[in-house]
């Protein structure tokens, strides 16, 4: 075959194969554009999920945060009203008390383990705090005990709210990790259960003995 016949079947074969290439090559071009739109659209699904499920966790966070804050605060606020001989109505104490419950209950289900031991520490101080409230003998009486209860929201009952600020923020990111946060927990806990001690023994003193 000569030079000039060859080429002209070699174009005529190429011309061939391009046109029914063509559509081919359009569909899996088609095809690739769909299916990179797909990925696009799942990934920018996903970040919508994800800074929903943020947002939330958020919510959450500062919620609890500020019904542990609350609770604190209607507590102490009834113990100082009392110590001035007031008559204090305790629905706002409750209030709080069941804001901060309900919070605390959702709340379990999304702390990660850090956090949540940080937060059921100090949903046990609060609840110290709220029987040390019930339990308060008249202001003449008791001193001691008068001094152990409102020293216990000064201080231990103070730090166990503000550790559960900095767990919380802690966890969302907004600070770094909380290096100490597992030992002032420890001794948190150790003091909670010290002032538990000392108010179980004056409920139940143990008996005398007998001469």
């Amino acid at each position: 075959m000569a030079s000039a016949d060859l080429t002209a079947v070699v174009v005529a074969a190429v011309g061939v194969a391009g046109t029914m290439g063509a559509p081919l090559l359009s569909q899996w071009s088609r095809r690739r554009e769909l299916a990179e739109e797909g990925a696009r659209a799942e990934r920018q699904r996903q970040q919508d999920r994800d800074e929903s499920n943020l947002q939330r966790k958020r919510d959450l966070y500062a919620a609890l945060n500020s019904s542990a804050r609350a609770y604190r605060t209607a507590a102490y606020d009834y113990i100082l009203a009392l110590k001035r001989g007031e008559n204090p109505d305790g629905s706002a104490l409750e209030s709080a008390r069941g804001s901060y419950r309900d919070q605390y209950a959702q709340a379990q289900m999304v702390l990660p383990g850090r956090t949540l031991q940080v937060a059921s520490e100090v949903n046990h101080c609060l609840s110290l705090g709220y029987k040390l409230v019930k339990q308060l003998p008249n202001p003449a009486d008791g001193q001691d005990i008068w001094r152990q209860t409102e020293t216990w929201f000064a201080t231990p009952l103070a730090e166990a709210v503000w550790l559960l600020r900095h767990a919380l923020r802690e966890d969302l990111g907004v600070l770094d990790e909380f290096p100490d946060l597992p030992e002032r927990v420890q001794q948190l806990r150790a003091t909670r259960k010290r002032l538990t001690r000392q108010t179980e023994e004056r409920q139940d003193p143990p008996p005398s003995g007998r001469a």
